[in-house]
C-alpha cells in the first residue's frame, strides 16, 4: 500500500518560481503577438491608403486627360480663327470666348477666401472660387463629341430656326454650337419643338441670352460625318479646392455652373504648355502660363501640347493607425518637373506621390 506522502507528493502543482517563469514566456508571447498585430495593421493601412491615392490620380489624370485631347473641338473644322468662330451672346464673357479653346492661370495667389491672378491669353482676372493659392487653373472649351444631332433642313435666312434629326439631350437654356468644316458658333437654345424637331434661337431670352436673331451666315444641311452639327458647347475649368472631406481635391466648373469636386486627395496642380516654335507641330519649349513668349493669342496659338503635374496625397487624417512621430514627409516636390519645387519638407505623417502625364491637343495641331 502507498504512502499518504507519496500520493501527496504526486499531487502537488507548480512552485512559485516555475509559475513566474511560464507568465513571463507568456507576456513575451503575446507581446510578440501583439506587436506583429499592430504592425500588420500599420501596414495595412498604409498601403490600403496608397493604393487608394493612385487610384484617385489616375482618375484625376483620365478626366484632365480626356478633356484636353479633346480642346478647341468644333466639329470638322481645322482651324480656328477670328474669321472662322463666333458667337451671338450677349456681352464678352470669359467662358464663352471660344476663340480662344485653350487658357491657362499660373499659381494662383491671394487667398482662399479670395483668390486672385490672371487668365492667359485672355487677361480675365476671375478665378475660380475658394481655389487654393499656389496652384494652377486651366479652361479648356470644347463641343461635345458625342453628339448626334444635325441639321436636317436648309436655312433660308440668317434668323431661321435649326431644323434637327432629334432634340434627344437639349433643353432651353443650353448653349450649343453649330458647325460645319468652314465655321462655328455658339448661341443659346430659347425654345424647342419636338414633334417637328426644330430649334428656337431668339434675341434676348435667357442667361447670357442672344444679342440677336442673326447667326453669321445660313447654315445647310448635309451628309456624313462631316455633316452641319448641333453639340452642346462647354468650358471646363480645373482647380484645386477644399473638398467636402476637407482634404484637397479636384473640381471641375462647366460653363458657369456650380464646381463639382471630381477627385479628393489632389493637393496640387501643375501645369506647363509645350509651345512650338518652328512650324513642325512638335513642341520646342514648355513654358508656364504668361511666361514670356507665352502670353498673347497668338502665343496660345502655337501651344500644340500639355505637361500635366498631380501631387496627390493619403485621405485619412495621418495620426491614423498610429503611425510614429518620426515617421514625417520631409521630401521636396517639383510637381511639374520644371527644376523648381512647389513644396518643400511638408513635415507632416500624410503619404504623397508624383504623378506626370504629357498630353497632344489633337485639335490644335
Amino acid at each position: 500500500m502507498k504512502s499518504l506522502y507519496t500520493c501527496r507528493r504526486r499531487l502537488r502543482g507548480f512552485s512559485l518560481v516555475e509559475l513566474m517563469v511560464a507568465l513571463t514566456i507568456g507576456l513575451i508571447i503575446l507581446a510578440a503577438v501583439s506587436t506583429l498585430f499592430v504592425n500588420s495593421k500599420q501596414t495595412y493601412t498604409t498601403q490600403d491608403s496608397l493604393a487608394r491615392l493612385q487610384e484617385n490620380a489616375r482618375f484625376a489624370m483620365h478626366f484632365l486627360i480626356k478633356d484636353l485631347r479633346l480642346a478647341g473641338y468644333y466639329g470638322c473644322m481645322s482651324d480656328i480663327t477670328p474669321d472662322s468662330v463666333s458667337s451671338t451672346l450677349n456681352g464678352s464673357d470669359f467662358v464663352y470666348n471660344l476663340q480662344i479653346p485653350l487658357e491657362g492661370v499660373n499659381n494662383i495667389s491671394g487667398t482662399v477666401a479670395s483668390p486672385t491672378g490672371t487668365w492667359y491669353p485672355s487677361a480675365n482676372t476671375t478665378m475660380p472660387s475658394n481655389a487654393i493659392p499656389g496652384t494652377d487653373s486651366v479652361a479648356i472649351r470644347l463641343a461635345d463629341a458625342g453628339s448626334l444631332i444635325s441639321l436636317d433642313g436648309n436655312m433660308n435666312t440668317k434668323s431661321d430656326v435649326l431644323t434637327v434629326n432629334v432634340t434627344t439631350g437639349l433643353i432651353v437654356n443650353d448653349i450649343i454650337m453649330i458647325a460645319d468644316c468652314s465655321s462655328a458658333e455658339i448661341l443659346q437654345i430659347t425654345q424647342i419643338n419636338t414633334t417637328v424637331p426644330h430649334l428656337v434661337h431668339n434675341q434676348g431670352a435667357g442667361t447670357p441670352g442672344n444679342s440677336k436673331d442673326d447667326l453669321s451666315k445660313t447654315y445647310s444641311k448635309s451628309t456624313g460625318p462631316a455633316g452641319t452639327r448641333i453639340m452642346k458647347f462647354m468650358t471646363h475649368q480645373y482647380f484645386i479646392r477644399t473638398g467636402a472631406s476637407g482634404n484637397p481635391a479636384l473640381f471641375r466648373q462647366a460653363n458657369n455652373a456650380a464646381a463639382v469636386e471630381l477627385v479628393d486627395g489632389i493637393e496640387n496642380l501643375q501645369i506647363l504648355y509645350g509651345k512650338d516654335t518652328d512650324n513642325d507641330k512638335v513642341p520646342n519649349i514648355y513654358l508656364k502660363a504668361g511666361d514670356a513668349g507665352l502670353t498673347s493669342t497668338a502665343d496660345w496659338g502655337a501651344v500644340v501640347s500639355v505637361r500635366i503635374g498631380m501631387l496627390a496625397r493619403t485621405l485619412n487624417d495621418p495620426v491614423t493607425g498610429q503611425p510614429k512621430e518620426t515617421d514625417r514627409d520631409t521630401g521636396i516636390y517639383d510637381v511639374d518637373g520644371d527644376g523648381t519645387n512647389e513644396l518643400n519638407n511638408p513635415n507632416d505623417r500624410y503619404k504623397r506621390r508624383l504623378f506626370q502625364s504629357v498630353v497632344q491637343l489633337r485639335n490644335m495641331l
